[in-house]
């Protein structure tokens, strides 16, 4: 394949399970210490507590939390949401999302300079930083690491930096020539980055846990190192890195443990002696593990969740709500309140077609089939916001603003409402009846609301013509069946790996979704590419124009902006992704644990490294 259609090329799915599609979990506001229940009365919920610091008896314990699977500690191998969320107490890069939040700010970089045409970045590197294994950080480890991420066979974000980032490369036969990033060590700590063009969210890119550092020659899978232990030993048992824990032990299906590292170079933290994650997938034992008192962070599915127990003590300039959860109906936690956090994240979850598979037809029937707004009622209790762009409202072009009056002016299906006779007509027009209907599988991800979901577009769909066979499946078996070229339809979701429209807009690029010749790395498995339609010629053309438009600059920002519309409203004709949701990711727990609030790139992107327990927890 050209390198152009290599661009961007591999999936980031978001793996929604019944915590994330289902029953988003959400982080931080308080009750007050006064003893009471935060129903009133002599208990009223105070301000969220931000910036606050434990005493001295406040600090230690273990912070004892939910995770769902978990495949791998090695950064530049792990494509999951359940293993960043370790991956990121255990490893650094040069800068990170605070707490989650949009905006990076400097990590183990002290200092950043970009040249005047934003191609040459010139890093200053913290010292007296210690890896776990006691050796000391230098311009050379974040070489090697970044070497690993674009050279070894168990990358699976090489395009983050190849491409994505674009760090300068030499390539051969179409393939990357190893050793020939152009990331040079100026000085034991410092560093100088050149790229191939410019691209506007450089530092957001670097925040991504795949450019996180890790020792030089601790794996040997790239040219030039030995390796002081095999890949699979460091991906699974002994992950090095400089972050504020230290790998315990993992026990697959089972548990995660990490423990404070003692010579962390930010002095005083982490208050926490370590965290542990017990691996529970479904959604009723979640519950009642957390219910029991058993997690410090609870995990509330949408199956038990009610809207009318969130009570909002404060809103935020950035949408989030602040405020207390309850009272809780199970287990030893029955009849309290806990805290509480409601954050909107990059997040969108849809409903995918393959457009050789599944005539546009039907793609336009099941389009006028659906209405959001009572799919967000009647399934996600609230929880989310009705989705009818890929690209979330808060990096729109326009914000959000624009995402609704676009929506409000120009989304050809309905808003708000079930349309079954357009629906039928669609199909009519296209020769289908009652003696020629046409026979869809919608592989939904295996968690109560996307079920629901496909459920109810099956009952809706029934009289338009279709049949519809639903089939709960995992996420391993969605990526294998994309792979193999057969899924008709399957629901799925995308968490941005950077703050802007490419990112999303990457999984409509039609020469992306083909999977006859891009296999794995089609970026969604609707063969986009094979539609044969205008809408696909012209949402093509809008992703070249994307990509010939990537520098920081007003003008090239336009130019992308003017695009993604045309993306948004390309897809809108052809229906290959049927947004259904944006996520607003709530947080509940308990009063003795002190959590601060998650930004727009999602809880599982949060460092606990201040996060502490009252009396230390124990």
């Amino acid at each position: 394949m050209s390198e152009t259609d290599d661009r961007l090329s591999r999936r980031r799915f978001l793996q929604a399970t019944g915590g994330a599609a289902a029953a988003a979990t959400v982080a931080g506001c308080s009750l007050n210490d006064d003893g009471g229940d935060g129903t009133g009365g002599d208990a009223t919920p105070t301000m969220f507590e931000t910036g606050t610091e434990p005493s001295d008896g406040d600090t230690g314990g273990t912070l004892q939390l939910i995770n769902d699977t978990i495949t791998t500690f090695d950064p530049i191998a792990a494509t999951d949401t359940a293993s960043g969320r370790v991956i990121r107490q255990l490893f650094e890069g040069l800068t990170k999302y605070p707490n989650g939040e949009q905006k990076p700010v400097n990590q183990l970089a002290t200092n950043i300079e970009v040249s005047e045409d934003f191609t040459t970045y010139t890093v200053s590197i913290a010292e007296e930083v210690t890896f776990h294994d006691g050796s000391e950080l230098t311009a050379q480890d974040i070489i090697y690491s970044w070497e690993r991420l674009a050279q070894s066979e168990n990358s699976n974000r090489q395009y983050f930096i190849l491409d994505s980032l674009g760090v300068a490369h030499e390539t051969q036969d179409g393939s990357y020539v190893p050793g020939s990033i152009e990331v040079a060590a100026t000085g034991d700590h410092e560093l100088e980055i050149q790229l191939a063009e410019p691209f506007h969210d450089s530092l957001q890119m670097l925040a991504y846990s795949s450019f996180a550092v890790a020792p030089e020659g601790i794996v040997g899978d790239i040219e030039g190192y030995e390796g002081e232990m095999s890949q699979s030993e460091f991906a699974t048992a002994n992950p090095i890195g400089t972050g504020p824990f230290q790998f315990v032990e993992w026990t697959e299906g089972d548990h995660a443990e990490v423990e404070a590292y003692g010579d962390y170079h930010r002095d005083g933290l982490p208050y926490l002696d370590g965290i542990y994650w017990a691996v529970i997938e479904e959604d009723q034992p979640r519950y009642t593990y957390s219910t029991n008192k058993n997690t410090n962070i609870l995990e509330i599915p949408t199956s038990k969740y009610s809207r009318d127990k969130v009570t909002v003590v404060e809103e935020t300039d950035s949408g989030q709500e602040l405020g207390f959860y309850g009272p809780l109906d199970s287990g030893e936690a029955s009849g309290e309140n806990v805290r509480y956090v409601r954050s909107p994240t990059l997040t969108t979850y849809y409903i995918a077609f393959n457009a050789k598979q599944t005539p546009k037809p039907v793609r336009q029937a099941a389009a006028y089939a659906l209405n959001r707004e009572d799919v967000v009622e009647s399934v996600f209790k609230n929880r989310y916001q009705p989705g009818y762009n890929l690209t979330p409202p808060g990096i729109y072009p326009g914000g959000a603003s624009a995402y609704n009056s676009d929506v409000e002016e120009n989304y050809p299906y309905g808003i708000g409402e079930t349309r079954i006779d357009d629906a039928k007509q669609v199909m009519e027009d296209a020769g289908y009846g009652e003696d020629d209907r046409f026979d869809l599988t919608i592989n939904a991800y295996n968690s109560g609301a996307f079920q629901q979901l496909a459920n109810g577009l099956r009952d809706k769909l029934s009289s338009a013509y279709i049949n519809i066979t639903v089939e709960p499946t995992d996420f391993s078996t969605i990526i294998e069946k994309g792979n193999q070229g057969t899924l008709q339809c399957y629901t799925l979701g995308w968490l941005a790996d950077w703050p802007a429209p490419d990112n999303f807009l990457q999984l409509m690029a039609p020469a992306l979704t083909d999977v006859d010749e891009l296999g794995s790395a089609a970026t969604t498995y609707t063969d986009w590419d094979d539609a044969d339609t205008q809408a696909s010629e012209d949402a093509q053309a809008a992703w070249e124009k994307i990509q010939t438009n990537q520098g920081p600059t007003e003008e090239a920002q336009q130019a992308r902006d003017e695009a993604a519309v045309t993306m948004e409203q390309a897809n809108w004709e052809d229906v290959i992704l049927l947004n259904v949701a944006h996520a607003a990711d709530e947080r509940f727990w308990y009063p003795n644990t002190h959590v601060a609030p998650f930004g727009a790139m999602g809880s599982s992107r949060q460092v606990h490294d201040t996060t502490w327990k009252d009396g230390g927890g124990e």
